[in-house]
């Protein structure tokens, strides 16, 4: 008993390039006959050949958005990992925060800030700013002074 060798990638392409020829070449209504011939119903197939190439052309379409969301998600996750440099208190953030801007004044445009009074702004906006800043590698360690 000799056991087969299974197709190279080559060989299947080729044997599916020639199937895909014959069917190319035939006329409609030879495909109509082999069908009805093999108990086939026309409609069912015509939809699932419809449905096969409507998949076939969104999931080529989405390629980019695909590759984009996994680049999201890896991006994120990195994000997750990085240990967290904001400083612990209330009072440290508020230094640590007013420190940043001192250091370079564009980030207090690129936060937005320049039209607000930076005195009154709250913990939370304070630690929201510093999150945004450290995934953006702004921030230099807590308590040091950059």
């Amino acid at each position: 008993m000799s056991a087969k060798k299974p197709w190279t990638s080559e060989q299947a392409g080729h044997a599916l390039d020639r199937i895909a020829e014959s069917i190319e070449a035939a006329k409609p209504s030879d495909i109509e006959d082999d069908l009805r011939s093999a108990g086939e119903d026309l409609d069912s197939v015509t939809a699932l050949m419809k449905d096969a190439s409507l998949a076939g052309i969104k999931n080529f379409r989405q390629q980019r958005l695909h590759r984009a969301r996994q680049r999201h998600e890896e991006n994120v996750s990195t994000i997750a990992r990085r240990a967290s440099r904001i400083a612990g208190s209330p009072k440290a953030r508020r230094e640590q925060f007013f420190a940043v801007l001192k250091a370079n004044p564009s980030v207090q445009s690129a936060l937005t800030l320049q039209y607000r009074d930076l005195n009154e702004i709250t913990d939370a906006d304070i630690e929201t700013a510093l999150d945004e800043l450290d995934a953006l590698g702004a921030l230099g360690d807590p308590g040091n002074d950059e």
